[in-house]
């Protein structure tokens, strides 16, 4: 009888018992196609709190660069006011000399670094291009060259 009682206890113990390298296998493949399928796109740069972006249809995502508010009011640079709008307005010249000393001092600071002067330009859709020109006028005298605008993409 002893010789059946085992009989019956090994066919009762049918439970499946995977191998552990194979679950390890498994998960490692799953962890590695995650973590390539997986994309960081977010919004790199954010826009000022006053500021209301004109829309556009680009698809391009902004890149991370030396950044200029042009709000309503002010000219800001790194949280920073660099000078008021009504200043601007009145002047004649195109030269905005605050501006024109911070990109200065920023425009060696990126060349010694060695990557590319690019100027990130956020600006009000209600302020009127003059101003944008007189920046862009500004920073091109510094020796920044390469210009983004940031924008609202349509939806």
């Amino acid at each position: 009888m002893s010789f059946l009682k085992g009989r019956f206890q090994s066919q009762n113990e049918t439970t499946f018992k995977p191998q552990l390298t194979s679950l390890v296998d498994v998960m490692t493949i799953l962890l590695v196609f995650l973590i390539k399928s997986f994309t960081a796109e977010g919004n790199l740069v954010t826009p000022a709190e006053d500021l209301i972006l004109p829309l556009s249809n680009s698809e391009l995502p902004a890149k991370p660069s030396f950044s200029i508010e042009i709000t309503r009011n002010a000219i800001i640079s790194e949280g920073l006011t660099v000078v008021q709008i009504d200043s601007i307005r009145q002047s004649d010249s195109l030269l905005i000399a605050p501006l024109f000393n911070l990109m200065k001092v920023q425009y060696s600071r990126v060349r010694s670094s060695g990557t590319t002067p690019e100027v990130l330009i956020q600006c009000d859709k209600e302020n009127e291009f003059s101003i944008v020109k007189q920046v862009m006028f500004t920073c091109s005298k510094a020796g920044f060259s390469e210009f983004s605008v940031l924008v609202m993409q349509e939806e």
